[in-house]
């Protein structure tokens, strides 16, 4: 049966006015919001960018997009299709790096959005040293500063993610002086580092640490006045010992 072009016309009208009276313009209902992933990846000892592959998981597992950032591009990755309201898994793979896993959430939304997330990978091989981004101490003291556990969950994950790899803490002192004293407070920050890892599951098995009287020969305190508030505190390292 062949229809005329006033059928048509009439059937037109009949659709529009079917999504008129449900009050959801029809794009809504023929689409699905999708976001998109986007960002760089950077070595987290060289800040350099990096070719990795990232791989996204759904929260049952299932794998929902795939690509690798391009070190050319300062690192730049893009990976779409993901749904508002549900959790996803990033996992970043590179050859002589930390394997990575990172939790994120996307929000509810009716618009196509990009979230911006930039991602460092730390090198794997022995005797590899890791800075902590964020120092975990303050000044002369050994304790873990307010907020600590929030940074240090990177690599707590970092060392749940590959539990083949063994390493040793190493703490440095705030500045020059009493030997001794200095290899008091280091040997307390490391202890407190080695605690609080061991009470977020990692084996102690895999966990020693160094103490150092003399501050770090690689980052020292400055000799010129810092800008006010700014204070040199000793750095602490995850030092690659030992991988299965």
């Amino acid at each position: 049966m062949k229809i005329n072009k006033k059928q048509i016309f009439i059937l037109a009208v009949l659709f529009v006015t079917l999504f008129l009276s449900t009050g959801i313009p029809a794009h809504s209902q023929m689409l699905t919001t999708v976001v998109a992933l986007t960002g760089n990846i950077f070595d987290a000892v060289t800040k350099e960018p990096q070719t990795v592959f990232v791989i996204i998981k759904d929260d049952q597992g299932r794998k929902v997009g795939a690509t690798r950032s391009n070190a050319y591009e300062n690192g730049y990755y893009y990976i779409t299709g993901l749904k508002p309201g549900n959790k996803y898994t990033v996992t970043l793979k590179k050859t002589k790096y930390f394997l990575e896993n990172y939790k994120i959430f996307i929000a509810n939304s009716d618009k196509y959005e990009e979230i911006s997330r930039d991602f460092l990978v730390k090198p794997l091989f022995l005797d590899a040293k890791i800075p902590f981004q964020v120092p975990p101490f303050e000044l002369n003291k050994s304790k873990l500063r307010f907020g600590a556990e929030e940074f240090l969950s990177d690599i707590t994950n970092t060392l749940i993610n590959n539990p083949e790899v063994s390493i040793e803490i190493h703490c440095y002192p705030d500045a020059a002086g009493n030997k001794q004293e200095n290899l008091t407070l280091t040997t307390e920050r490391c202890k407190s580092l080695l605690n609080h890892f061991v009470t977020n599951g990692i084996d102690n098995a895999r966990l020693t640490f160094k103490a150092h009287d003399s501050t770090d020969p690689d980052n020292p305190p400055p000799t010129k006045t810092r800008a006010k508030g700014k204070r040199y505190i000793g750095p602490s390292y995850i030092i690659v010992k030992e991988i299965k």
